[in-house]
């Protein structure tokens, strides 16, 4: 990643994607900042495969039984929308292509 999305409280350029309410967020992994946002609504018309988790927080890795659902966006953007407008925050980790 370039300096460009460096986080302006900490710089460090490692980001984590967070979905919340109706929001995408770009959010610092060491310090929890959030960079910069979007609406969910941009990023779920998206053949990307994905892996969506409860968040356990900045730089922590989500546990197995976090899991909320997996596959492309598209297809799962219906469970991780529902998830996200009731609060809870959403950890996207993108699944390794074949």
């Amino acid at each position: 990643m370039n300096n460009m999305m460096a986080c302006p409280s900490c710089g460090l350029d490692k980001t984590e994607s967070i979905v919340h309410l109706g929001s995408y967020i770009l959010r610092c992994a060491a310090c929890g900042e959030a960079i910069v946002a979007t609406s969910s609504m941009g990023i779920f018309d998206s053949d990307h495969a994905f892996s969506a988790f409860a968040d356990p927080g900045p730089g922590k890795h989500p546990a197995p039984e976090m899991l909320i659902a997996r596959g492309p966006l598209r297809q799962i953007s219906t469970t991780t929308s529902g998830a996200a407008r009731s609060g809870t925050l959403i950890r996207l980790i993108p699944e390794p292509k074949d």
